[in-house]
């Protein structure tokens, strides 16, 4: 859509242009003066021919305004927890009535889809959900967003050699000089957050913070990038724990770098604020065969799984700080975790993901 983010456009996530044969420009808006402006025939128009459509973001509201139903919404977050809720939304605004009306489609559209894919996550946002009273199936499942078969070795090696990308750069030269690197890439938000917001970051922060203490004849590295609201917040934290020289910030990065970047590491940390089972950062550590830090509720998802990717579970920052300590000590703890992430992967986000997409569309 337009006003989409740069790092999560197409060409930010391949290595090739080949997604050129079957990806277009939209002139889809995500904003609520777009959708108000956009004609109905430019919509059909945009539509029509195709036997089965699959969307997020406002992909329900389009079509709900041009009386279609959409045949599987797969949301991403504020498609499904904020944008089919006035109440969660500035209503003070020139503009309340165009949000009432893209607020309105869009609960209707997701209402009336036929199916909705969402794996389990947790009650927060799970309620989220059950407030829209979905009439259509809900498919309990994880999207296989990540195409992992990019992501092998020799496809790695050579963009990475041959890249002259700042990031990659760095982090080659970080490896290079480090004994043990730490990436997280969750966006920062931790300073007074609603608990389905909360990441968690100052739980890392300290737990590093304890880990180096305790480990001072390594030189370990932690890498951060600048993206979230409360970065400053991190950085101020990151100044009072006096832990600069140990941590490493970038830019907002795409995707395709920031798996070269996971693959150079030895531990990647998740969110630990709230529960989830599958987003995007867990499943591109899993992807790349990483042992995980995170924060997990298990008993929300056993019910849902044969087995769960083995994690090091952590609530606190004397958690992370254990956590770190095990993986840097026992190197085959890590290899065997992160073989077992892969294999879960595997299993559950590509094979049953993508298993249940197939059936959705041949029904």
């Amino acid at each position: 859509m337009n006003e989409e983010f740069s790092h999560f456009k197409p060409e930010n996530d391949s290595y090739s242009d080949n997604y050129k044969n079957f990806v277009q420009n939209s002139f889809f808006s995500m904003l609520p003066t777009g959708f108000y402006l956009i004609p109905k025939e430019q919509i059909k128009k945009a539509v029509i021919g195709y036997d089965f459509i699959i969307g997020c973001g406002l992909a329900p509201a389009y079509l709900n305004k041009i009386g279609m139903k959409l045949d599987l919404f797969i949301p991403y977050g504020l498609d499904l927890d904020y944008q089919p809720f006035l109440h969660r939304k500035k209503i003070f605004t020139r503009k309340i009535l165009k949000v009432i009306f893209v607020t309105y489609h869009q609960k209707l559209g997701i209402r009336n889809s036929k199916y909705i894919m969402l794996p389990k996550t947790n009650n927060i946002y799970l309620s989220y959900y059950n407030d829209i009273n979905h009439k259509g199936k809900l498919i309990s499942a994880t999207v296989p967003f990540i195409y992992d078969k990019q992501y092998e070795y020799s496809i790695l090696r050579k963009y990475t050699i041959s890249s002259r990308n700042d990031f990659i750069r760095t982090m080659r030269t970080i490896r290079e000089s480090s004994d043990f690197i730490v990436f997280h890439h969750c966006r920062h938000l931790w300073k007074n957050k609603s608990p389905i917001d909360n990441k968690g970051n100052d739980k890392l922060l300290r737990g590093f913070k304890k880990f180096i203490q305790n480990k001072k004849d390594i030189n370990a590295r932690l890498i951060l990038f600048n993206y979230g609201d409360d970065v400053g917040e991190s950085k101020k934290l990151i100044k009072k724990l006096d832990i600069e020289n140990s941590v490493e910030w970038f830019p907002v990065t795409s995707r395709k770098d920031i798996m070269i970047g996971i693959n150079l590491c030895d531990v990647g940390v998740a969110a630990l604020g709230e529960s989830w089972i599958t987003y995007s950062v867990v499943c591109e550590f899993m992807c790349m065969s990483k042992p995980i830090i995170m924060y997990r509720e298990d008993e929300l998802y056993n019910d849902s799984y044969e087995y769960l990717y083995p994690i090091m579970n952590s609530s606190s920052s004397n958690d992370v700080a254990s956590g770190l300590k095990n993986f840097f000590e026992d190197k085959q703890l890590s290899l065997k975790m992160g073989k077992q992430c892969k294999d879960w992967f595997d299993k559950y986000v590509v094979g049953e993901g993508l298993e249940k997409v197939i059936n959705a569309i041949e029904s």
